[in-house]
C-alpha cells in the first residue's frame, strides 16, 4: 500500500475548508497524512481548519506567498518525510471516498508512471454537475495518457485536486512560483514534456466552480501568466503542444477583450495559429467587449460556445 501526503493549500476558503478536510478523512485508503498550509488567510479559514482535530492532520500557517509556493512546500515535506506520493486538494474542492484507492490502483497498474490522475466532475450549480470532455477516447478504465497534449484540448486531464505525484527515486515537478495564474496549465505542460501520466476515467473529485474567491475572478491586468513562448522549442517533438498553447492564448485574449484592452488581446491573437481554434472560438475573438460581457452573464452559454476560461485555478 502506497503512502500519500495530502497537501491542502488554504487561502480565504472558510466556507469550504471543512468539507475538503472531511472528504480526505473519509478515504477508504488509510495510509495518508494531511498537511494544511494556511497561506496568510485574511478570513477565519485557519480557525475553521483548526476545529478538526485528528492524528492524520498537521496545520501550519505562513505569510502569503501564493498557491504555487504553498504546493511546493508540500512537495518538499513529502520528500523529507519519505512519503511515496504527494497528492493535492484545493480547499474549495472535495473527494469521493475511493479517490486515493483508485489512484493506488492506477499506480499498481502503471508502476513507471510518475503522475497519476483521476477524472473529476465540475460543480456548476447547487445540485448541478458537469462531466468532463476529453479530446480523445480510450476504452480502458485506467490508461497512460499518450499522446498527452492531444487529450487536453477540451477539459484537461490534470487538475491539482485530482492528481498525485511520485516523490520517491525521481525528481518531482514543481509549480512555477513566479506565476499568480496559469500555474496549473504550466504544470500540465511540464508534466506532458517530462513525465509518464496515468489517468483513470472514473470521476472521484468534485471541482467546485460555484465556490467563491476564485483566482480566476482577478482581472487579467493584475495577473502574472505563463510566457508560453518558452515552450516553442518543444514543438517539433510534441506536435500537439502548439494547439494546447493556442487554446490557452485564446482564453487570455478573451480576458483582455472583456476589459476592452484590444492592444494586449491582439498581441495574444497574433501568436495563435487560427487553424488550432474552432469556428466558434474564432467568432468570439471578433466580438466587442459589450458582446462578450453579454455572453458571460450565462456561463452555460459560454461553455456551449467553446469559451471556457482556463487561465487560473
Amino acid at each position: 500500500m502506497n503512502s500519500f501526503l495530502v497537501v491542502i493549500p488554504l487561502y480565504n476558503k472558510s466556507s469550504t475548508i471543512l468539507r475538503a478536510i472531511e472528504s480526505v478523512l473519509a478515504q477508504v485508503h488509510i495510509d495518508f497524512k494531511i498537511l494544511i498550509i494556511d497561506d496568510g488567510s485574511t478570513d477565519d479559514s485557519y480557525q475553521q481548519a483548526s476545529l478538526v482535530t485528528n492524528d492524520h492532520i498537521t496545520l501550519i500557517k505562513q505569510e502569503n506567498h501564493g498557491v504555487s509556493y504553498t504546493r511546493n512546500i508540500g512537495i518538499k515535506e513529502a520528500i523529507e518525510n519519505k512519503f511515496d506520493f504527494v497528492a493535492f486538494l484545493d480547499a474549495d474542492d472535495y473527494w469521493m471516498p475511493d479517490h486515493l484507492k483508485q489512484l493506488d490502483y492506477s499506480i499498481s497498474k502503471f508502476p513507471d508512471a510518475t503522475i497519476i490522475a483521476n477524472n473529476y466532475k465540475i460543480k456548476i450549480g447547487k445540485r448541478q454537475f458537469q462531466k468532463t470532455k476529453l479530446s480523445l477516447k480510450n476504452i480502458e478504465d485506467s490508461f497512460l495518457v499518450e499522446p498527452f497534449f492531444q487529450y487536453n484540448y477540451l477539459n484537461t486531464v490534470l487538475i491539482p485536486s485530482a492528481i498525485c505525484m511520485s516523490v520517491k527515486n525521481n525528481e518531482p515537478i514543481y509549480f512555477d512560483e513566479n506565476l499568480s495564474h496559469t500555474e496549473d496549465i504550466d504544470f500540465l505542460i511540464k508534466a506532458g514534456l517530462s513525465a509518464k501520466v496515468a489517468f483513470h476515467k472514473n470521476p472521484t473529485v468534485i471541482y467546485d466552480e460555484t465556490a467563491g474567491n476564485k483566482s480566476s475572478e482577478v482581472p487579467i491586468v493584475k495577473r502574472s501568466v505563463t510566457n508560453f513562448s518558452k515552450y516553442e522549442k518543444e514543438y517539433p517533438e510534441n506536435l500537439h503542444l502548439k494547439k494546447l498553447i493556442d487554446i490557452n492564448r485564446f482564453s487570455i485574449a478573451i480576458d483582455y477583450r472583456l476589459l476592452n484592452d484590444i492592444k494586449n488581446a491582439t498581441l495574444y491573437q497574433h501568436q495563435i495559429d487560427q487553424n488550432n481554434l474552432t469556428k466558434k472560438q474564432r467568432t468570439l475573438l471578433e466580438m466587442s467587449s459589450r458582446q462578450l460581457k453579454a455572453l458571460k452573464r450565462t456561463q452555460r452559454v459560454l461553455g456551449n460556445l467553446g469559451f471556457r476560461l482556463r487561465t487560473g485555478s
